[in-house]
């Protein structure tokens, strides 16, 4: 299967310092009923080859449209969050800089046809701006609602003490190297980005980072998922959420209980198992294979 070409977008929906956002489109649409997905990133994750070889093989295999956006305060646009999205943060509240990052992948969505996201996808962090995200969408600036949501590995399902949560990041990236070298067999991949000396993001801030990694230990994508789901038109219907089986990150039965509480707001919700930890992530085959699973999965649901 050949992997669709990818580009870039630099969008500002603020007019504001630091309001710049950097995005990265993947069209794999076979037709224009084929859906579009916003992606939120992980943490220390952005728009760069690196990155975006990964979401081409998800684009080819769900032949959907993948609009990827970086995270304010890192990465290669001139970013940062702004002071109501810090004062959000510190609430563990997503849901002021998501609208921000989906206001940006609509304007992309919107120079490029009539037709919007039909569903957001988020990996780790990403998954409670993901989250966040639906709750937000379908009100002024953000596109339609977004009625699906996929959630990989999310890390904010449970409440995390500080000392928690570096423990579980310090095991997984233990494990990280295992992953690379899987993707490293593959003919044409791409290094990651500090194997690429001469390139290097343009933005770093180490507040607005540790703000972005303490605003998870709040857990809050129950309550965003459920703001998502009573949208009076148009709720968000239908939830994967993709764990790794040894994963320390995304534990087992916070999970389980994130799949459960979400039926019980009206959500018809799935829960995907795939080998492996929270690194997963970074093996190209093993994004593959759990592509081709989620792609079945979202086949089973009612149209």
């Amino acid at each position: 299967m050949t992997a669709p070409a990818w580009r870039p977008a630099r969008v500002d929906t603020t007019g504001r310092p630091g309001g710049e956002i950097l995005l990265g489109v993947v069209d794999g649409r076979h037709d224009s009923d084929d859906p579009t997905f916003v992606v939120a990133q992980g943490f220390l994750a952005f728009v760069e080859p690196f990155e975006m070889q990964r979401f081409q093989v998800i684009a080819a295999v769900l032949r959907a449209r993948l609009v990827v956006v970086e995270t304010p305060g890192a990465g290669f646009a001139s970013s940062r969050l702004l002071p109501e999205e810090r004062r959000a943060l510190l609430r563990g509240d997503f849901g002021v800089p998501a609208r921000r990052m989906l206001r940006a992948a609509t304007e992309v969505i919107g120079s490029d046809g009539p037709a919007g996201a039909t569903g957001v996808l988020g990996y780790s962090l990403g998954a409670s701006f993901a989250a966040a995200m639906a709750a937000v969408s379908g009100t002024s600036g953000t596109g339609p609602p977004l009625e699906t949501v996929v959630l990989v590995e999310p890390v904010a399902v449970q409440r995390w003490s500080a000392a928690a949560l570096v423990s579980a990041v310090r095991r997984e990236n233990r494990l990280v190297g295992t992953y690379l070298a899987e993707t490293a067999t593959v003919a044409g991949a791409v290094p990651p980005l500090e194997a690429r000396p001469d390139e290097s993001p343009s933005t770093r801030r180490r507040a607005d980072l540790l703000l972005l990694a303490n605003a998870l230990r709040a857990g809050r994508l129950s309550t965003d998922l459920g703001t998502a789901a009573r949208r009076p038109v148009r709720g968000t219907r239908r939830l994967i959420v993709v764990r790794g089986e040894q994963s320390a990150l995304s534990p087992r039965q916070a999970v389980r209980d994130l799949v459960t509480a979400a039926e019980g707001q009206g959500i018809g919700a799935r829960l995907l198992s795939v080998p492996g930890p929270h690194a997963f992530w970074h093996s190209l085959p093993a994004v593959g294979s759990a592509a081709t699973d989620l792609a079945h999965t979202l086949g089973t649901f009612p149209s």
